[in-house]
């Protein structure tokens, strides 16, 4: 066994599946970001879901004002969005506008679910954890929504600086 940086040691942990994380401003916009950090935290009613996402971010800004949230799973035909909601923020960029990416009405919350996402959750904020320049947002799920015969966009980690996905 060999003694390596954090860094190195959670890159192990790839494939792993990405989640879009929506919320809406104040004037009921949508916003959200790309997070790889996610995990379903119950499983007895009331179901949870948390995602931690930085301090310093504009979803997580919206989320606190919000107290909403849709977690929505992609596969490959969103693999655009993906990289582009990765890539630029909310603050100073309308991305579902810019992206043309589809929304549907969610049925409890303001955010808007994904209608092309493999999996959308719609989520009100249970509880908020710091972990440090994180935090972690555990939302009760209301309700869940799937398109059948969708597989799930993996992601493998980059190679020559390109992220690689893959569906499962």
């Amino acid at each position: 066994m060999k003694k390596v940086s954090v860094e190195k040691a959670f890159d192990k942990f790839k494939p792993e599946s990405c989640v879009f994380v929506i919320s809406v401003d104040k004037n009921s916009g949508p916003s959200g970001m790309i997070a790889g950090w996610k995990m379903r935290c119950s499983w007895n009613v009331p179901f949870y879901f948390a995602v931690a996402l930085s301090k310093s971010g504009h979803t997580h800004t919206l989320i606190e004002q919000s107290k909403e949230f849709v977690v929505a799973v992609p596969n490959k035909e969103l693999e655009k969005q993906v990289e582009f909601f990765g890539s630029v923020s909310g603050k100073d960029i309308d991305k579902f506008k810019v992206s043309g990416i589809e929304t549907a009405p969610a049925k409890f919350i303001r955010s808007p679910l994904l209608k092309k996402a493999t999996i959308n959750l719609e989520c009100k904020l249970y509880k908020q954890i710091d972990s440090g320049d994180h935090i972690i947002f555990i939302g009760e799920i209301l309700a869940c929504y799937i398109n059948e015969n969708k597989k799930v966009l993996l992601n493998m980690g980059k190679l020559k600086g390109k992220r690689i996905f893959k569906e499962f």
